[in-house]
């Protein structure tokens, strides 16, 4: 009986399927980063593309954006802070996460100032941009494609 299992076992661990490659990186706070960003993306290029200037919609999102981006700093702090170390450079590291701290906030003032549809897509490009960067920053961190 026990070597049934012991086979069963052996079994299942051979057909389980190992992760994808190359998304090891993709941990809970860069799927909500990537998350947030794309969905406000899409908002804000829907809303550009109709013509809109940036209103509530795309303020506000914008504005989860930011607070999202400050909780992803936060969460790099906190693990620097209790020991942890990146795999990459720390300087590309802290670059990338002060950078995409103030891509929110950059926007938000572009469109203020421009009250056009421009505005509303430098919204979009603000909040790609800034998704791309938290992908990178969990790649230096977990040190995906580091030569």
């Amino acid at each position: 009986m026990i070597a049934l299992a012991a086979k069963a076992v052996t079994a299942t661990a051979v057909t389980t399927a190992p992760a994808a490659p190359g998304t090891d990186y993709l941990d809970g706070w860069t799927v909500l980063a990537l998350s947030v960003s794309l969905l406000v993306a899409a908002a804000c290029l829907i809303a550009g593309l109709r013509g809109a200037a940036p209103g509530s919609l795309t303020i506000t999102a914008t504005v989860l954006l930011q607070l999202t981006m400050l909780g992803y700093l936060a969460r790099y702090a906190a693990a620097l802070a209790g020991g942890q170390s990146s795999v990459g450079p720390a300087w590309e590291l802290w670059a990338y996460l002060v950078t995409v701290v103030m891509l929110p906030a950059v926007g938000l003032a572009w469109a203020k100032e421009e009250k056009s549809r421009w505005g509303t897509l430098v919204l979009a490009v603000v909040a790609f941009v800034a998704g791309v960067m938290c992908a990178r920053v969990a790649q230096i961190w977990y040190g995906v494609g580091l030569g």
